[in-house]
């Protein structure tokens, strides 16, 4: 066996890396021994490697599907607009190719995916919402999966003009320029049209979504940065009094725990 930080083990596992990512495995299937020695590898290991080719094979189909099947689960909406362009294989085997993957834990395969297609923009001249639908999934799965988290202390209940809201840490304030919490795997295409969301879970842990102004939006996040409520409304030409009562309903939704001084 190779010693660990061998240039020996190098070359194999280049070798892995290529035959696992690469679009096409026809260069080792036609001939390994060929395959192999473009990589340095010496004659035992070309042997070794013609007598096991169709296990190499066979492995190779399965880390790919071990790749692929995060990305299905992620992105069930990606996955039914590109499939039916007949696209998604040809999705997949870029993204593969680009080696973007770097880390051992399937956690991270789906933002690496989305990763790519904001690096590459991949398939973003055909569908311009595409990069956007990728990450509105996969913040889905963020949000989700979010550790919990004790809420901070001194916590006030009511808003008012010299408070900041506090959202529950999972929370996201996010816009889009489609519509992308529209699309369903039945109608994957979203409108072509602006929105700020909301993304959170409720008490029970399932995904929401609320649907804001640009606004309100903006208030939030300036609530974030530490603006107190009240001139942050003000500057925005929001009624202090109606955006109270929607932040009250954000609280009891689970998307805020509460409100503090600025």
């Amino acid at each position: 066996m190779p010693e660990a930080g061998t240039p020996h083990l190098a070359r194999l596992q280049g070798l892995v890396t290529d035959l696992v990512l690469a679009p096409e495995a026809d260069g080792f299937r036609e001939d390994a021994a060929a395959f192999s020695a473009e990589r340095g590898l010496g004659p035992d290991d070309q042997a070794a490697l013609v007598l096991r080719r169709d296990r190499w094979l066979l492995y190779r189909d399965l880390v790919r599907t071990a790749l692929e099947d995060p990305l299905l689960d992620a992105f069930p909406v990606t996955h039914a607009l590109l499939v039916r362009q007949e696209a998604w294989t040809w999705a997949v085997d870029a993204f593969l190719a680009s080696r973007t993957v770097s880390s051992p834990y399937y956690r991270d395969v789906a933002p690496a995916f989305v990763a790519w297609l904001a690096d590459s923009r991949w398939g973003q001249d055909r569908w311009p919402f595409l990069l956007q639908l990728a990450h509105f999934e996969v913040l889905e799965l963020d949000v989700v999966r979010h550790p919990d988290e004790p809420p901070p202390p001194g916590l006030l209940r009511e808003p008012a003009s010299d408070r900041v809201a506090v959202l529950d840490p999972a929370a996201r304030n996010v816009a889009y320029g489609f519509a992308v919490q529209a699309a369903t795997v039945e109608a994957p295409e979203p409108p072509s049209a602006c929105a700020w969301l909301l993304c959170h879970r409720d008490r029970d842990g399932t995904f929401r979504v609320l649907e804001l102004t640009p606004h309100v939006s903006a208030l939030l996040a300036r609530s974030q940065e530490g603006q107190a409520l009240g001139p942050a409304a003000a500057e925005l030409g929001v009624d202090p009094l109606a955006a109270f009562e929607l932040l009250r309903d954000f609280r009891d939704r689970g998307a805020l725990l509460g409100f503090r001084p600025a």
